[in-house]
């Protein structure tokens, strides 16, 4: 201890160190002193507790009293067999070292490496405590007497005359039978520092720690211990609470704690300790949506005073270590982790300039720029953070961090309820400030942007339930990811964020003070989402949806409104998909009428809405008003906004699909491969307008009798749509119906019949039997069907 003056003396040489104390008086004075000395690691009393026994040492050495005996290992099978022989046979490195997460299941691999070793009584086994400099120091002594130091030994090692570790090595060194030692929870390695780790040939250490660098594994055979693998977790599960659910019941719950060993043992015993209320695998998994790591904490044996067997203090315990040794702040770079998914993070999302400069300066602990490396790696030491890379055909590998989901929610709940608005605002503006920008495409772009859905609707979910403050630009950053991924027709990855997009706005509209802002707004965010819905197939859902906003709009906006002609002109869709061609060209004849009324007769949207008018009436049989609607817009559309406009090559898509249905291919021709090649110019071959204008050019194709060209362009877009779309999608039906019809005229009739047979049975299954696409399906079988009896 450093030395203390005296106060109140001049003579400067008077001063007391270590445990000393000095006391002055100018007459008699009487002092009692208590001392209650208590080592590190051990239990300290608190006001109102019992008096304990002082901390002696461990009960045991030679049983792992502190690790229960698992019913049965599941998986670990290569280490369980590597590590049992080297124990068996001396070979190799003698110190081995499991690392990984807390509750991954180390000291269970350990313990059962251990009772395999030790079962036939020719290995001696030693468990020794790690966690505490006290406890190792105690167990490693209580070791060395085990393997024969003398009392006397001891006793100077008590008094300080001869080093401890020294002594413990000095016998386990000893020609005596071989021995197995497992240094359990060392989890921070400088607790082994002064001589603890060693290797013998006499013998094998095997280490447990959630360190996974340390110089003292230098010289040591490091294995990571990861989750398991579904299917083993899902028999851990079934071992532990058999008669509680299905092997598929288990394995969905395996899933959803994450495959986690800790979790799994956790949720077992809650499921077969069960009395009053018993309860299903599939119920305790709904149980856990909200709040999971709390639910499954709730298996925890009500007397066990083991922070490790909790989920809610298991990583705690490393976010405490971390804070001891210098580094709160890695508390609160794990609570901002906290605030995203459990899916990988790109690490360019938490740049240490944009962190600092987004507020966690205020919190407690503060979370400075040059404090952000040192934290995440103190992180990924610590097994709380694993880095991986992506890699991709072209350019430099994209760094993650991935986040187990119920560490994330453990440190979640933890979090203090003022410092969430907080942390979440930092997160929506660290991903806004990671979005890619919307100009131009590249598969860099792309690739960012689906990582980071799941992190935006996570941010944006968290922000709807906790960060009121935070909820404006969560909204913003999830409405411009939205706007990126609709752009480039990535609808199936956008689904989830778009429904939550809904949600949330729709809340928060109803609970607050809405400005009509934010009301326009929530409204969009139907109309977007039933975009989604429309192009994923799910008509009637799509449908129900683009009715209810068009019925908002006209209550909010008026009948002629822009915003409510845009909601007519987006209902056509469902509607003309569903069957009901008449009230699509009903309601589209409004968007178009109304659109030319309010905006003009040459502006893009009232193009737009007279192509939809031109091409439901050829359906219609109306062939005078959609060939004038068709050449119109063709005409309007180039003068107006140029040849390569997105618009422009809309509208001559529309033309040919008019002149191509009233049977006059020759003229199609031009329309639809200019529109073809526009659009794979503008936007790739795999977006949905390049495919559907693909489709019109085969069709046209073949009605000229070109098939080579004909065929291979259909199915471009059927592996397009099978890839993009599913087998079960109607424009993935739809361009079947086509091949078959291309195969037929090609001349190759019986593979057209088996194509469309199949087909058909799709539609019937997928679409029901009243489906345009069906109906399409359906009458070109009957002709072939036909045709081929006739021949």
């Amino acid at each position: 201890m450093p030395q203390e003056k005296v106060e109140g003396r001049a003579d400067p040489q008077v001063a007391v160190s270590d445990y000393g104390r000095l006391f002055q008086a100018a007459r008699d004075q009487h002092i009692t002193e208590h001392h209650h000395h208590y080592p590190e690691g051990s239990p300290v009393l608190l006001p109102g507790q019992a008096v304990r026994e002082p901390y002696m040492g461990p009960d045991s050495v030679r049983v792992p009293v502190a690790a229960p005996k698992p019913v049965e290992v599941r998986d670990r099978v290569e280490y369980k067999a590597l590590l049992t022989a080297a124990v068996r046979t001396l070979s190799g490195k003698r110190v081995h070292v499991l690392h990984g997460m807390g509750g991954c299941g180390k000291t269970t691999l350990a313990r059962h490496v251990f009772d395999e070793c030790t079962a036939t009584r020719e290995i001696d086994g030693f468990w020794v405590n790690a966690a505490h400099r006290t406890s190792l120091r105690a167990g490693m002594l209580a070791v060395a007497a085990d393997r024969g130091a003398t009392a006397a030994e001891l006793e100077a090692v008590q008094r300080g005359h001869r080093p401890a570790a020294d002594l413990v090595w000095h016998h386990l060194d000893g020609p005596d039978r071989p021995w197995l030692l497992v240094l359990d929870n060392a989890d921070d390695p400088a607790c082994l520092d002064g001589g603890w780790l060693r290797s013998s040939c006499h013998g094998t250490v095997l280490v447990t720690t959630r360190q996974s660098h340390s110089a003292l594994w230098s010289h040591a055979e490091t294995h990571r211990v990861d989750l398991l693998d579904p299917e083993d977790a899902a028999l851990v599960l079934r071992d532990l609470a058999p008669s509680t659910g299905s092997d598929t019941e288990a394995l969905l719950l395996a899933q959803a704690v994450g495959c986690l060993p800790l979790a799994l043992t956790l949720a077992g015993s809650q499921l077969s300790q069960q009395i009053l209320e018993p309860m299903t695998m599939d119920e305790l998994r709904r149980r856990m949506a909200d709040n999971p790591s709390t639910r499954i904490d709730q298996g925890v044996v009500p007397w066990e005073n083991e922070p490790r067997r909790a989920l809610s203090s298991t990583w705690q315990l490393s976010l405490d270590g971390l804070a001891e040794r210098g580094l709160p702040a890695a508390t609160t770079l794990m609570r901002l982790l906290s605030c995203f998914a459990s899916d990988p993070l790109p690490v360019g999302v938490i740049p240490p300039r944009a962190v600092a400069s987004s507020g966690l300066g205020d919190v407690d602990p503060p979370l400075a720029e040059t404090t952000i490396a040192p934290c995440l790696k103190a992180l990924v030491d610590h097994s709380l953070v694993a880095v991986d890379e992506l890699h991709e055909q072209s350019g430099p590998p994209l760094r993650l961090l991935r986040v187990h989901g119920l560490v994330l929610d453990t440190v979640w709940t933890s979090t203090p309820e003022a410092q969430r608005p907080i942390l979440l605002a930092a997160a929506a503006a660290l991903l806004s400030q990671a979005l890619p920008e919307p100009a131009g495409a590249t598969p860099a772009g792309d690739r960012m942007r689906r990582l980071l859905i799941p992190h935006v609707a996570q941010v944006l979910k968290r922000a709807g339930e906790h960060g009121a403050d935070a909820l404006p630009l969560a909204l913003t950053v999830a409405r411009q990811l939205r706007t990126h991924m609709v752009e480039r027709d990535d609808h199936e990855n956008l689904l989830a964020l778009a429904r939550l997009t809904v949600t949330v706005a729709s809340r928060d509209t109803a609970t607050s003070a809405a400005s009509t802002t934010s009301t326009t707004e929530s409204l969009t965010d139907k109309q977007v989402l039933g975009q989604v819905l429309l192009a994923l197939g799910e008509y009637e859902e799509c449908l129900t949806l683009q009715q209810e906003v068009l019925q908002a709009r006209e209550r909010t906006d008026g009948p002629d409104a822009p915003t409510t002609l845009s909601s007519a002109h987006h209902l056509y869709f469902p509607l003309y998909w569903v069957g009901d061609v008449r009230a699509a060209e009903s309601t589209v004849r409004r968007a178009a009428e109304g659109r030319a009324r309010t905006l003009g007769a040459e502006h893009p949207d009232t193009l737009l809405s007279k192509g939809l008018l031109a091409e439901v009436l050829c359906r219609l049989g109306e062939r005078e008003e959609n060939v004038r609607l068709a050449e119109e817009i063709s005409e309007t559309s180039t003068r107006v906004l140029g040849e390569e406009h997105p618009v422009t090559l809309t509208c001559l898509l529309t033309r040919a699909f008019v002149l191509d249905e009233l049977g006059r291919p020759d003229e199609a021709e031009a329309p639809a491969r200019s529109a073809f090649e526009g659009h794979r110019a503008a936007k790739g071959p795999d977006h949905w307008l390049t495919t559907a204008s693909a489709h019109r050019l085969a069709s046209v194709l073949r009605g000229r009798g070109q098939w080579e060209e004909a065929e291979c362009l259909a199915r471009q877009v059927l592996t397009t749509r099978l890839s993009s779309l599913g087998e079960a999608h109607a424009h993935t039906l739809l361009v079947q119906v086509e091949l078959a019809r291309i195969t037929d005229g090609s001349g190759r009739r019986a593979e057209a019949v088996a194509l469309a047979r199949s087909t058909l049975s799709a539609c019937l299954t997928h679409l029901g039997a009243e489906h345009p696409v069906t109906a399409e399906c359906r009458s070109f079988l009957e002709k072939a069907e036909s045709a081929t009896r006739e021949s």
